[in-house]
């Protein structure tokens, strides 16, 4: 039977299984406390917030059971099921503990959560996936090898046709073997909490749960982390996500899988005009490395630009990238700022937002004005979206030819390709090594680089 949240759910151990755990690698310094002192010590807190999933809930609590050991602690906490998810959870032979509150958000689920347990490591589960079988063993050992604050790995989805699983893929996956992990994150929300292992002394560090967010607090979370956390990242599936067609999100804003989409735009602009205001410039620098700081000025700036432009706010990345084109304007952009200016346009979500009349219109002063660092990042814009091409969507080929007779009075590759030729041409060519830049692999948290000013770090963590 599932334990009630009221009690203390402690499984303890004698002191010779202690120290057996101990010898068989459980020996971190919280570790080899308990086992001198009998104190009890939770290892993972797996917490799941839920609403609505009577039919499915049980086999993603299986999932996690399976892998926990005595000193792990699940807890269930249902954010005002209506439909008797409550009474399938107490009904189970598993050590799940289940708590029950007024329908408020999974924010607020997941906060309560955070407050009701002692983990070392939390980890949070959804409650229609299915961890799959080592991953909590993975995890543990990455987190315990690299000692990040943060693990994570990938996911595969699943549908069940007719009562057979059937394999859908990984789904869009972001090629990590360059560039720091932060950078990847605050480009694309692709890393999942149900794969991810977190440090409780991180949340505290970091904050909770946004309860703002009714939609997208998993990414906005995620987003912090990447800012204020270091990172790990293991080449393994850790979890089943299960696509199904059951209503999604909080009481207040229910809505069919199929529209999450556009409930996930919403919120996720929310998170990046916060994210403007909060995190300053420099952070964006402590991504690049070069001899010049005017070149890794400019880097960053084109970099904050990426990450606003594919997020659908086009008005902050432009106010960037003409700070960017008055930087050193007599260097050549170099490759990695080409390629930064190219993943500008090429997230998942499109770049629907470059066709407003005055973006379009500002990058048309810039590729037709006399400076050419302007008018090579609007041909990088335009060979970033030439991807779109070879997709079966209709509208991103149309978005993008649009784009390009619009700014670039072409419409096809060799036309954006005769016009960066020709800018190339008349550019200042650098063969001093000194000018080159390079991608930082990955961040240490703002802690240990330089401080956040008080009044940013307190927006960032709302």
């Amino acid at each position: 039977m599932a334990v009630d949240a009221t009690r203390s759910f402690v499984q303890r151990q004698p002191p010779q299984e202690r120290k057996r755990r101990a010898d068989q690698g459980h020996g971190s310094l919280l570790w080899n406390f308990a086992m001198r002192t009998g104190f009890q010590v939770t290892r993972i807190s797996f917490i799941m917030p839920t609403y609505n999933r009577a039919s499915l809930i049980e086999e993603s609590l299986r999932s996690i059971c399976a892998q926990m050991t005595d000193d792990d602690e699940v807890l269930v906490v249902d954010d005002g099921s209506t439909d008797g998810t409550g009474e399938v959870v107490n009904a189970l032979d598993l050590p799940v503990r289940y708590v029950a509150q007024e329908n408020k958000g999974k924010s607020a689920a997941l906060n309560r959560g955070l407050a009701m347990t002692d983990g070392q490591y939390i980890w949070i589960c959804d409650d229609d996936d299915l961890l799959c079988i080592g991953a909590v063993r993975t995890l543990i050992q990455q987190a315990e090898t690299t000692r990040a604050d943060v693990v994570f790995g990938k996911y595969t989805r699943f549908r069940l046709q007719d009562g057979e699983k059937v394999d859908l893929g990984t789904g869009y996956w972001p090629d990590l073997s360059s560039g720091s992990l932060a950078r990847h994150i605050l480009e694309d929300a692709f890393a999942m909490h149900n794969a991810t292992l977190t440090r409780r002394s991180a949340y505290e560090r970091i904050g909770g749960f946004n309860e703002e967010y009714l939609r997208s607090q998993d990414y906005e979370m995620y987003v912090r982390m990447a800012i204020q956390a270091t990172l790990s990242y293991v080449d393994s599936v850790i979890f089943e996500q299960r696509k199904h067609d059951s209503a999604r999100g909080p009481g207040t804003i229910r809505h069919s899988a199929g529209s999450s989409e556009d409930v996930w735009k919403q919120f996720d602009t929310k998170i990046f005009e916060n994210l403007w205001s909060a995190v300053p410039l420099d952070f964006y620098e402590g991504m690049v490395e070069g001899a010049r700081d005017d070149l890794v000025l400019r880097a960053a700036r084109l970099q904050r630009a990426a990450i606003m432009a594919r997020h659908g706010l086009w008005h902050h990345a432009l106010e960037d990238i003409e700070a960017a084109a008055r930087i050193s304007p007599d260097v050549p952009l170099q490759a990695l700022e080409q390629d930064i200016c190219r993943r500008a346009v090429s997230g998942k979500h499109g770049f629907a937002g470059i066709l407003d009349g005055q973006i379009v219109g500002r990058l048309d002063l810039l590729n037709r004005g006399s400076n050419k660092i302007g008018k090579s990042i609007v041909i990088n814009l335009a060979l970033g979206m030439l991807w779109r091409y070879r997709q079966s969507d209709r509208q991103p080929k149309a978005d993008a030819s649009q784009f390009m007779r619009s700014v670039l009075g072409v419409s096809d590759y060799a036309g954006i390709l005769g016009r960066k030729l020709a800018i190339s041409s008349r550019l200042v060519n650098s063969s001093d090594d000194a000018t080159a830049l390079t991608e930082v692999a990955d961040l240490s948290p703002w802690g240990q680089v330089r401080s956040l000013p008080s009044n940013r770090e307190a927006n960032l963590a709302q």
